[in-house]
């Protein structure tokens, strides 16, 4: 069962990497959001963290790349390792500083990449001939994997609910017609 974990790990990996770091070159960073980041906290000028942050997503989108095209080499798959142990340091500084709201899931859901690196490691043979080999215990492996990612992904907590209060029946009627 490992051996079949670590050979399809490149491929939930390297997709979302591709998927991270495509997102990142194609996205219009905020001069706001970049400025209010943790990242700039250490870095101290908007400029260099927006090119910080784009490289990023270039490495990022490589390696995803290498783990696709090439799942049993061990440079994206060490490459991937990284990227989760910056993710786990990352998303620790800000949830230690408290610079950004950093929920428990994103946390988790760096952990997980860092391991999941490491388990590409050990990537025996390509994640297509392992699908290709055991397709049943392969597409449900797969399954459970991107489950998890999407749960860890849009799982949001309630937030509070703002209730109006007030003491004339006049304003109740008056907020009920505003509110529709």
């Amino acid at each position: 069962m490992v051996t079949l974990l670590a050979d399809l790990t490149p491929l939930v990996l390297g997709a979302l990497f591709v998927w991270w770091g495509g997102g990142g070159l194609l996205s219009r960073l905020d001069e706001r959001r970049v400025a209010d980041s943790a990242l700039n906290h250490l870095i101290r000028d908007v400029r260099l963290t927006s090119i910080a942050l784009r490289t990023a997503a270039i490495v990022t989108w490589v390696v995803g790349v290498g783990l696709l095209a090439a799942p049993t080499a061990r440079q994206p798959a060490l490459g991937s390792a990284l990227i989760g142990i910056g993710l786990v340091t990352y998303v620790g500084y800000a949830m230690v500083t408290e610079l950004e709201p950093t929920p428990w899931r994103t946390y988790v859901r760096a952990g997980l990449v860092g391991a999941g690196g490491l388990l590409a490691t050990e990537a025996a043979s390509p994640w297509w001939a392992t699908m290709a080999d055991r397709p049943i215990a392969s597409i449900s492996a797969l399954m459970v994997a991107v489950a998890a990612l999407a749960t860890l992904s849009v799982y949001r907590r309630p937030g509070p609910v703002l209730r109006l209060a007030s003491t004339s029946t006049a304003d109740n009627d008056r907020l009920h017609r505003i509110a529709g």
